[in-house]
């Protein structure tokens, strides 16, 4: 094994979680550069490689293995085109690009060149997803039925002095509920339709504040999915595993995954099942185990995937095409809310390639 020679392109929050990730695996990476148009080299102490103001002169320079895309989403397909051009493998993060169309465009520059890329769902690696998507591919709750998901918080008022976060595209369903549609397809299965509603009614802003969803998955289930930045709940993935260390930890479940033999409770696990497997009704009494998992930093888990698909030949666990997938199921909500009909979601695939 040899280190990932890999760079991050942009400094912000999440690319300072991704520098600092590098930094804490030198077994699996070494940190080679770092481009953002403002950030100071003064204000990372940590690191010792070297800043560049562009990400041109960081990939002409350093001709880094490997990079983090950590920009303005705007940025993630032009960024990511120009290192498969360059032959770079990538980790972009979500979403994967602003648009279906700058998807589809790096989705080919991808297939065309052969490198090795990754969407940022970091969530997939926690330890209590991976055990909860053998569960229900065991068939441990039986033929899932359907999936109840609330990701619901206030944001606090200083989170919105960035103009931009008042604006389409800045609410929680481009932030925030694309986590939890990218959960419910990667441990539900793929999705075949969306309704849903939006709504500003509380803040007022022109983009949406609340927003709710109706799912019809390819394999029968329903979900449904209740989403807002603006009420106060203990009911967050963030709050339930601590993984956000800006969300006060609550040790909640958010997710109910409902089967013909029982449910399963996330992400703190729980499994529900009749006490008596021969009498599976509303009459009979019910037991619950609670499931531990040893627990492991997502980021981490990542980079350390991301090293094995590339010099290993590890399947991706979320590829470049997977979150493109995401992106468009997260975008069909906002479809369905601004018609009030519900999107098919086979077009929206089709037009990814």
């Amino acid at each position: 094994m040899t280190r990932l020679r890999m760079a991050v392109l942009g400094a912000g929050l999440i690319g300072r979680r991704h520098i600092d990730t590098i930094l804490a695996c030198p077994g699996e990476a070494e940190l080679v550069g770092v481009a953002d148009p403002v950030a100071q080299a003064d204000s990372f102490p940590q690191v010792k490689a070297p800043f560049f103001k562009t990400t041109e002169a960081l990939l002409d320079r350093v001709k880094p293995e490997a990079v983090v895309i950590a920009t303005p989403n705007r940025l993630h397909a032009p960024q990511g085109i120009d290192c498969a051009r360059r032959g770079i493998h990538f980790i972009v993060e979500k979403p994967v690009t602003e648009s279906l169309e700058s998807a589809a465009d790096l989705l080919r520059a991808v297939r065309e060149s052969g490198v090795k890329s990754l969407t940022g769902h970091h969530r997939r690696y926690l330890p209590a997803i991976r055990h909860a998507r053998q569960i229900l591919n065991e068939g441990r709750i039986g033929r899932l039925v359907g999936v109840s998901v609330i990701w619901a918080t206030r944001k606090p008022d200083r989170y919105f002095d960035a103009s931009w976060r008042k604006e389409p595209g800045g609410g929680p369903i481009l932030i925030n509920l694309i986590h939890e549609i990218d959960l419910l397809r990667h441990l539900a299965g793929e999705m075949d339709s969306i309704t849903g509603q939006v709504s500003n009614g509380v803040r007022g802003f022109a983009v949406e504040d609340t927003s709710g969803a109706v799912i019809r998955f390819v394999g029968g289930a329903l979900g449904t999915i209740l989403c807002t930045d603006t009420g106060l709940s203990p009911w967050t993935i963030e709050q339930g595993t601590a993984e956000n260390p800006a969300f006060a930890f609550t040790a909640e479940n958010s997710y109910r995954f409902i089967g013909t033999e029982g449910s399963l409770e996330l992400p703190n696990l729980k499994l529900w099942s009749a006490r008596d497997p021969q009498h599976r009704a509303w009459d009979t009494p019910l037991a619950s185990t609670p499931i531990k998992v040893a627990d492991s930093d997502p980021y981490v888990e990542q980079l350390k995937h991301f090293r094995r698909v590339i010099q290993e030949g590890e399947a991706p666990l979320i590829s470049t095409e997977d979150g493109a997938r995401t992106l468009a199921a997260t975008l069909a909500l906002t479809q369905a809310g601004t018609t009030q009909r519900p999107v098919e979601l086979a077009a929206a695939f089709r037009a990814l390639g």
